[in-house]
């Protein structure tokens, strides 16, 4: 079997060039339209001055099971720092009462102080199939905090986004197996 190089250079160069074309116009295009939905004739840009903060003061924490656990409507997680360090902090979150009451819980604790925000104002999940095939429960809320003490004293809210590796048992329930990758931010008004 013999290979014409030449001939696989020059189709190579078009596909190449066909490509490079396309990606100009595709940013031709997006520039475009983002100087006009940014006024005619010119660019907007944001400045961090136009901004007032969010909050005062937040801390982060990630959450990620270092082995999976069998499956169960409850799952403990522990967290750690941005850096990478352990936190001596888990967060949990309780499905057992999810088909009886529609009554989720959740928890943060560090250093044995919990709390439990109130997320009933402000949650979404769904249960999704990643492209490994594994089915997972994504989860994202805000909740207010009251009577936090030590350590979490005037954290007034926390935001989370969490990934739980799952499974289903015969009733359809949803059984936890791991956290992937949970965002826990805690605030501080």
């Amino acid at each position: 079997m013999s290979i014409n190089l030449a001939n696989n250079d020059t189709t190579r160069s078009a596909r190449a060039s066909r490509r490079r074309s396309f990606l100009k116009l595709m940013t031709a295009s997006f520039v475009g339209i983002a100087g006009w939905t940014a006024g005619v004739g010119r660019f907007a840009r944001a400045e961090s001055n136009q901004f007032e903060p969010l909050w005062k003061s937040a801390k982060v924490l990630i959450g990620n099971s270092p082995e999976e656990q069998s499956p169960s409507p409850f799952i403990e997680c522990p967290l750690f720092f941005v850096n990478g360090q352990f936190a001596n902090a888990s967060h949990s979150l309780d499905l057992s009462d999810l088909q009886t009451t529609g009554k989720v819980r959740g928890t943060i604790t560090i250093n044995d102080n919990t709390i439990e925000p109130d997320f009933s104002a402000s949650i979404a999940s769904a249960v999704t199939q990643g492209s490994d095939g594994f089915q997972y429960l994504v989860v994202a809320g805000e909740g207010e905090v009251t009577g936090a003490t030590a350590y979490l004293k005037g954290v007034s809210k926390v935001i989370i986004r969490c990934k739980y590796k799952m499974t289903e048992d015969s009733n359809g329930n949803i059984l936890l197996i791991s956290c992937i990758d949970c965002v826990v931010i805690l605030v501080r008004d």
